[in-house]
C-alpha cells in the first residue's frame, strides 16, 4: 500500500513538472520595441525590423517583437526612459542621444577621426567594448547589444559652400554627437541637436543652415537633395563609423529564458553584418543620384581637417578628466586603436580605418 502511494505521488509530481515544462516551452513573449528611427532612415529602420524578424524566426515564434518607429509610441529622445521604466520592453537607439544622463554614452555611437566599422566590431566583440557598454547601460536598468553599423558618414549638407574654418562661423548646423557639438562651438559654428526625422523640415524652413546625418543612402532617404545644395567632404571626419543599438529593460531581460537571451544576442550580432553590407550597397546608387540632382561637392582644406582632428582629440582628453565612466571607456578604445595602428601600418593602402597623428592622453 505504501509503495503504491509513493508511486502515485512520484507520478503526480512528475506530471506537474512536465506540465510546467510544457507551459514554459509554449510561453510566448510579446515585446514592443520603440526606436529612434523613422522609415526614411535606411538602413537603420530596416535593420530594426529585420532584427525583430530574425529573433522571431530563430525562436520559433516564442519571442514576438513589434517595432514602433520614432513618434508612434514615443518621440525619439524619450526611448531611453521608456525602456528604463519598462513602458516598452525594448528600444532601438543611438547612444549619443543620452549624453545628458552620462557623457560616456557618446562613446558607443560614433567618434570623429577614429573608430571605423571594422574597428568598432573588433573592439566590441574582442576588445571588451561590449562588456563596457553593458556596464554603462546596466547602471540605468538596461541591457545593451550593438545591432547595426555603417561606415564613414556623408558629412555636412549645406546651402552655402564650406571649404575652410572661416566658413563654419555663425552656421547653424545639426549634429547628434556630443564631441561634434563641442568641436563646432570651438570653431564658431552654432550646433543644433534634433532627431533625424526632424531634419528635413528644419533645413527646408531655414531653422538650420546645414545638417549631417548618415551615409549617402540614408541621406537620400531623408531627401537632402531637395533641401541642400552642397556636400562637404571628406565624408566621415565627424563619424568614421556609427553604431546603433538594441536596448532592453533589465527586468524584462531577466524574465527571458537562456535560449531566448542567446537568440537576442546573436540576432543583434548577425544584424550588424547585414546592416553594414546593406548601407554600403545602397550608397553606390545614392552617390550617383546626388550627382544627377546637381549637388555640388566642396572639400575642406588641409588646415581645417587638421584642426578638426586635433579638437576631437582634445575633447576626449577633456571629458575623460571630468567623467570617470568616459575615461574608462575612452582608454579602452585608445589602447585598442594604438595597438591596431601597428597592424594597419603593415597593411598600407589596404587598411581600413583612420590612424591619428596624435592619440588622446587618458590617465
Amino acid at each position: 500500500m505504501k509503495k503504491r502511494t509513493f508511486l502515485i505521488a512520484v507520478l503526480f509530481v512528475l506530471g506537474i513538472s512536465l506540465a510546467l515544462a510544457d507551459q514554459a516551452q509554449a510561453q510566448v513573449f510579446k515585446w514592443r520595441m520603440a526606436t529612434c528611427r523613422t522609415p526614411a532612415l535606411t538602413p537603420f529602420h530596416e535593420s530594426d525590423v529585420r532584427f525583430a524578424e530574425i529573433a522571431s524566426r530563430m525562436s520559433g515564434g516564442k519571442l514576438a517583437i513589434t517595432v514602433y518607429p520614432a513618434g508612434e509610441l514615443m518621440p525619439a529622445f524619450e526611448v531611453f526612459d521608456g525602456v528604463r521604466k519598462g513602458v516598452v520592453e525594448m528600444g532601438g537607439d543611438w547612444s549619443t542621444y543620452w549624453t545628458g544622463k552620462n557623457t560616456a554614452f557618446d562613446l558607443f555611437c560614433a567618434m570623429g577621426f577614429m573608430m571605423h566599422a571594422a574597428d568598432w566590431m573588433t573592439w566590441l566583440y574582442q576588445g571588451g567594448g561590449l562588456k563596457l557598454g553593458q556596464e554603462l547601460y546596466g547602471k540605468y536598468n538596461i541591457m545593451y547589444f550593438p545591432m547595426n553599423i555603417v561606415g564613414p558618414e556623408s558629412g555636412y549638407r549645406t546651402n552655402k559652400p564650406i571649404r575652410n574654418l572661416a566658413d563654419f562661423k555663425g552656421a547653424k548646423l545639426r549634429t547628434g554627437v556630443l564631441q561634434t557639438i563641442w568641436l563646432l562651438e570651438q570653431i564658431g559654428a552654432k550646433p543644433v541637436r534634433i532627431p533625424g526625422g526632424e531634419i528635413y523640415m528644419a533645413l527646408k524652413l531655414g531653422t538650420i543652415d546645414g545638417a549631417e546625418f548618415s551615409i549617402p543612402s540614408t541621406d537620400w532617404g531623408i531627401k537632402f537633395q531637395e533641401i541642400s545644395k552642397y556636400w562637404v567632404i571628406p565624408a566621415g571626419w565627424h563619424q568614421v563609423g556609427t553604431v546603433g543599438n538594441v536596448i532592453i529593460n533589465m527586468d524584462a531581460w531577466k524574465k527571458l529564458p537562456p535560449d531566448l537571451q542567446a537568440i537576442v544576442e546573436n540576432a543583434a550580432m548577425a544584424n550588424m553584418t547585414w546592416s553594414y553590407a546593406k548601407g554600403n550597397w545602397d550608397s553606390i546608387g545614392a552617390v550617383e543620384r546626388f550627382k544627377a540632382a546637381g549637388i555640388q561637392v566642396t572639400e575642406l582644406d588641409r588646415e581645417a581637417q587638421e584642426k578638426l582632428e586635433e579638437l576631437c582629440v582634445q575633447f576626449m582628453e577633456m571629458e575623460s578628466a571630468r567623467n570617470p565612466d568616459y575615461a574608462k571607456i575612452a582608454k579602452s578604445m585608445v589602447d585598442f586603436l594604438k595597438g591596431m595602428d601597428k597592424v594597419k601600418q603593415l597593411e598600407g593602402p589596404f587598411r581600413s580605418g583612420s590612424m591619428l597623428k596624435r592619440y588622446p592622453v587618458i590617465k
